[in-house]
């Protein structure tokens, strides 16, 4: 069950269907350099901003993981139990969490969709508590707003390249 209707026009409605083949693996290449880089406490709270399919919810070893979602389509691509699990809002309204709610909030390769960049990066710190990951893909047109943007919003600790397609940002 989603926790929310959807309220606009869902971009990924055609594409939902396919987006788990086309991405997954690339997802769990860059999962995988978090979890190699990141020193999570396992008795964490976890917010997944962007999340998708929510595949990657069971993946982070933490003691609770949700996520966000702004695509009613992508959502009901999940399993039941996941899709109960990921709250259907965009980045910039995550207003149904508290503020510093989680001890972990991370973006994967989902800033450049918002429809309000800073206005999302301002939400997740304030419902951060001062863990937060963002990968950020490097052929966005606007990956130059958002590297600035986070860089002010947010202190850097590391920043990793993925490769040609991403930047990994660790922040606190």
């Amino acid at each position: 069950m989603v926790n929310c209707a959807p309220r606009e026009t869902d971009k990924y409605a055609e594409s939902a269907a396919s987006y788990d083949r086309l991405h997954k693996e690339e997802q769990l290449r860059k999962m995988k350099l978090i979890l190699a880089n990141f020193d999570f406490q396992g008795e964490e709270k976890l917010l997944d901003v962007g999340c998708g399919t929510g595949f990657t919810l069971a993946l982070w070893p933490v003691k609770e993981a949700v996520g966000a979602e702004p695509s009613h389509a992508m959502i009901m691509r999940a399993p039941p139990l996941v899709q109960a699990k990921i709250f259907n809002v965009r980045a910039e309204d995550l207003s149904m969490f508290e503020d510093r709610e989680f001890d972990v909030v991370v973006s994967i390769t989902a800033i450049h969709n918002f429809t309000g960049i800073e206005d999302g990066l301002k939400e997740m710190k304030r419902v951060g508590k001062k863990r937060f990951i963002f990968t950020v893909l490097k052929k966005s047109a606007a990956f130059n707003e958002i590297d600035m943007l986070i860089k002010r919003h947010f202190s850097v600790e590391k920043v990793l390249d993925d490769d040609q397609h991403d930047t990994i940002y660790f922040c606190s």
